[in-house]
Formats: C-alpha cells, sequence, structure tokens
C-alpha cells in the first residue's frame, strides 16, 4: 500500500468521523476534504474543482430549489390537504391516494423531502379519522422510494448515469425512459399494500382511540368564521410572560381571547382566556385591540 492509498483512506476515515459527530456541517467536511486532496498533491487545483462544473451538480442544485419552491409555496401541502378532503375515513381510497400522491411527487422533488412533507399529513389524516398510522405511513415512504424509478430527476443516481452514458459516447436517457416500469411497480406496491401488505402493520382502528376526532381550527379561524369586528391577532408565545406582565399589556388596551395549548395528550386545547391566566412558551393566544398595540407584540 503506497503513502497516496494511506493518506486518501486515512481522510476518508476523518471525514467519516467528522460527519458522525454532527459537530462539523457536512458541507465543511467536504470542503476540508477537498482541499485536503490538493493540499496532499494527490489531485490537482483543475481536478479537485472540476465537480462543480459538472452538469449534473448544476441540476440536482435546481431541484433542490425546485423541492424547496413546491414546500414554500403550499403546493406539496395543498396536496395533503387534498387527499385529507378526497379519501374521507376510508382507508383503501385514503391509502392509493397517499401512495399516488407521494410517488408523483417525488418524481419531481427529493423523496426524503416528501417524506418529512406527508409525515405530518398523514399523522392529521389518523387523528381525524381513526385510523392507525402505522397502516398508512410505510406504505407512503415505500411510494416516496419508488418515485426515483419515474423521472430521470426523481434522484440523483440517474442523474449520474445518463452524464456518464454521455461521457462514453451513448445516447444519454430521456426524461421518461423509465418510466412505464416505474408506474408498474407502483402499481404493483400499491397492490400489494391494499391486500396483504397492510394487514401486517397493525389493526385497522387506532389502539388508543376508537373514535376520530372532529377536525380543529385555529381560534384565529373561529374569530374569522364568526366575523366578529375589530382587529385582532394570533401570535406564539416565544417565552414564558407573567401574570403582572399579562395585566400590563392588558392596561394598555389588549384584550386576551383565547389560549391555545398543548394537554397531557399532545392535543392542543382552546380555552377563552381569563384574569389570572399566565402564558407559556409554546402557547397560541388570540389577541384583540389596537393594531398599533397589535403590532408592538408582534415585535416582542
Amino acid at each position: 500500500m503506497t503513502q497516496d492509498m494511506i493518506f486518501v483512506f486515512s481522510l476518508i476515515g476523518v471525514a467519516a468521523v467528522l460527519m458522525a459527530s454532527n459537530r462539523v456541517r457536512y458541507d465543511l467536511v467536504a470542503l476540508i476534504v477537498v482541499l485536503a486532496l490538493i493540499l496532499g498533491d494527490i489531485l490537482t487545483i483543475g481536478q479537485a474543482l472540476s465537480g462543480f462544473g459538472s452538469s449534473v451538480v448544476i441540476l440536482v442544485a435546481c431541484l433542490l430549489i425546485v423541492g424547496e419552491m413546491l414546500e414554500r409555496t403550499g403546493v406539496a401541502r395543498f396536496v395533503g390537504d387534498l387527499i385529507l378532503k378526497k379519501g374521507g375515513t376510508n382507508e383503501t381510497r385514503l391509502l392509493i391516494l397517499l401512495m399516488v400522491s407521494a410517488g408523483f411527487l417525488g418524481s419531481v422533488m427529493s423523496s426524503t423531502a416528501v417524506v418529512a412533507i406527508f409525515i405530518p399529513i398523514v399523522l392529521r389524516i389518523a387523528a381525524d379519522t381513526g385510523l392507525d398510522k402505522s397502516r398508512l405511513l410505510l406504505p407512503m415512504s415505500y411510494a416516496a422510494l419508488i418515485s426515483g424509478m419515474l423521472t430521470l430527476i426523481a434522484t440523483t443516481p440517474n442523474l449520474v448515469i445518463s452524464d456518464e452514458l454521455v461521457a462514453q459516447g451513448y445516447q444519454p436517457l430521456g426524461f421518461f425512459s423509465f418510466f412505464p416500469i416505474g408506474v408498474l411497480i407502483l402499481i404493483i406496491t400499491i397492490g400489494y399494500m391494499l391486500l396483504w401488505g397492510r394487514g401486517l402493520l397493525g389493526s385497522k382502528a387506532a389502539a388508543d382511540s376508537k373514535q376520530k376526532r372532529r377536525p380543529t381550527r385555529t381560534a384565529f379561524d373561529l374569530w374569522n368564521a364568526f366575523q366578529i369586528e375589530g382587529d385582532a391577532n394570533d401570535f406564539w408565545v416565544g417565552e414564558s410572560v407573567s401574570l403582572e406582565e399579562v395585566r400590563e399589556i392588558t392596561a394598555q388596551g389588549a384584550n386576551f381571547v383565547a389560549r391555545r395549548r398543548r394537554g397531557k395528550n399532545r392535543q392542543r386545547e382552546t380555552v377563552l382566556f381569563k384574569d389570572g391566566m399566565e402564558l407559556q412558551r409554546d402557547d397560541l393566544i388570540l389577541v384583540r385591540g389596537p393594531s398599533e398595540l397589535l403590532d408592538q407584540l408582534a415585535s416582542r
């Protein structure tokens, strides 16, 4: 084993330890490795920086931007709300809609991001319908993984292989080159989950709740629904507020209408605000008052 080989293996080991420690950012570790390879005379500067000019790297960066756009603009969350609206309480229909949505949404964005977006949606669906969440979560994650077989940009390895084919003188893969195979596998997986797979994931009804929970609305939604006049805003409480501070704010013209807080069952409960109540971190409160005072509370 040459000195260069020992140096490279040692560098890989150091990078793995740094990443596993979670004390150094992954992108910083990658840059340290590149600099070490240059300073160790393993790679030339041109070789070390050639990856930044790769079309695959640029395309992956653009895909991450597209995925973030879908999340920030609410497109992905809208899909989840539509599933809850169309699926109702029918587990079979919900399962099909979840898997199809996760699969096709993952064909244009990261499958990891799709799972992260759909987890709270699935948990909310399970809470509202009384279904066992384990029978919905795993099928959804399988569909997100299969999404990598639907389009060229669904997963990074597809792009790498297509780029390497071009480098070797072959035709690149088309955007929908393996779409028929991916759709077939997705259909087979959905059928497997419906006929047999979900039976291995627990009972149909949630163990901790035999009755479905009614959908909840924020205090601000209720305020708008009943068309109560006057300026009002809802605020997340960043830190505890003492009773004296609450009364001081009230004396300035603010009217605390309602408070929403997590109970022992981890579900948020809304109560009308009464004198003598304190505010804790993570409380959601509805406050009515002059717009100037509400702006002060928002900045506070």
